[in-house]
């Protein structure tokens, strides 16, 4: 996978193409403050578009946590977890560090809550967190469209998942390995996509 190296706050240069990039893109001056400080949590189409896009078993980039809600939690041998993504060096795993700055490698692809950050819904109009670690300020009008859409698209994805977990939870009253799990998790987004196309 090919870095993208941001030059200055002009310019993304990849496979050696230059692109102009509008001043106002927050993330363009930002020291991927998130990738380091958050522990980035999954859903199951995070972890099949990962999967899928770079050809690693789960068990490669995923990491486990004790579960933050007992409802939600996954069942498994391992204990009642979570699953988040690696972090390396403090912070994600995909987080790379390229002439003085930091930038994603799975950024095509990345995980929802990543292409979220730092918007979030209130009573059907975007905003921004609240507590935030971005530099500078976002323009939510100029981001609003895009957002909306990944906010919906995103909660839904979670739905989906708090649905399979709760699924594997009820029929697996036995505690079976996380792998287990993550081969049900994955056959059942695979299922979902092909329905789609």
């Amino acid at each position: 996978m090919q870095l993208k190296v941001i030059t200055d706050d002009h310019q993304v240069v990849s496979d050696g193409k230059t692109n102009n990039i509008s001043k106002e893109y927050p993330c363009i001056s930002c020291h991927t403050n998130c990738c380091k400080e958050y522990t980035i949590f999954v859903n199951a189409h995070d972890i099949y578009r990962l999967f899928i896009n770079l050809g690693l078993e789960p068990t490669r980039f995923l990491d486990i946590h004790g579960a933050k809600d007992y409802s939600l939690g996954i069942k498994v041998k391992e204990g009642l977890v979570d699953l988040a993504l690696k972090q390396k060096n403090g912070g994600c795993m995909f987080l790379e560090e390229s002439k003085d700055i930091f930038r994603c490698t799975v950024n095509e692809f990345k995980p929802g809550v990543c292409k979220s950050y730092p918007f979030q819904m209130n009573n059907g109009k975007l905003i921004q967190m609240n507590s935030k670690l971005c530099p500078v300020d976002w323009d939510t009008a100029e981001f609003e469209k895009m957002m909306a859409i990944h906010l919906k698209k995103d909660e839904d994805e979670w739905r989906f998942y708090d649905n399979l977990i709760l699924e594997w939870n009820a029929k697996h009253w036995i505690k079976k390995p996380l792998s287990a799990f993550l081969k049900f998790m994955l056959d059942r987004v695979e299922s979902l996509e092909s329905e789609q196309f």
